[in-house]
């Protein structure tokens, strides 16, 4: 590594890292983002850089172009459980739930036992792409496996969140069933009482 390339590497690590200053702990998309493009400027397969850019622009309510440097990300390292996560998040905005699944799926197989960190986040957007979709059982089987894998905290604030929405919606599907039933009885009754009578 020669000089020059030494010193343009560590100013694309200090952009980043005003960068992402910026944007957790100030709020200040439209800076964060200026940073985070003077770091891709020098660095444009910065993984880390293009995930965080499409996580400024998401925030900015930028979605299409949030998808589209999460794709970037992806494209460099399609393993980055970063962006296949956030990738999901915006997916599900944007109505693609069924791709969002997708996406965390993915991220379920490639996530190391270092980014565990990353498991709240996982499992709840899951959760919610899975309601989406009606999928109500297997958001509560999800949602009771995620027990063996997330801090008990996570797991209580994971579950405190969704059981009383898939109770709810268990037992609406429950009462519209019964509903269904009762229609479909009554229908045939009522053929009973009054048959066709056949045309000669």
């Amino acid at each position: 590594m020669n000089f020059l390339t030494k010193v343009l590497n560590i100013s694309a690590e200090r952009f980043l890292k005003t960068a992402g200053d910026l944007f957790i702990y100030e709020g200040d998309y439209e800076s964060a983002l200026g940073m985070v493009d003077k770091t891709l400027a020098l660095e444009p397969s910065d993984t880390r850089a293009l995930v965080l850019r499409g996580d400024i622009l998401y925030c900015l309510n930028r979605d299409a172009e949030a998808l589209e440097a999460f794709n970037k990300a992806l494209s460099v390292n399609p393993n980055s459980v970063e962006a296949l996560i956030s990738s999901a998040g915006v997916l599900d905005v944007l109505g693609k739930y069924r791709e969002g699944l997708d996406c965390c799926a993915r991220a379920f197989q490639e996530i190391k036992p270092h980014q565990a960190y990353l498991l709240p986040s996982l499992y709840d957007q899951n959760v919610v792409l899975l309601l989406r979709l009606k999928k109500y059982r297997q958001a509560r089987f999800l949602l009771r496996s995620a027990e063996g894998h997330l801090q008990k905290e996570d797991y209580q604030f994971l579950l405190s969140s969704y059981s009383h929405i898939l109770e709810r919606l268990f037992k609406n599907r429950r009462k519209a069933c019964a509903k269904a039933r009762h229609l479909n009885l009554e229908v045939l009754a009522n053929n009973d009482q009054n048959p066709e009578v056949p045309q000669p």
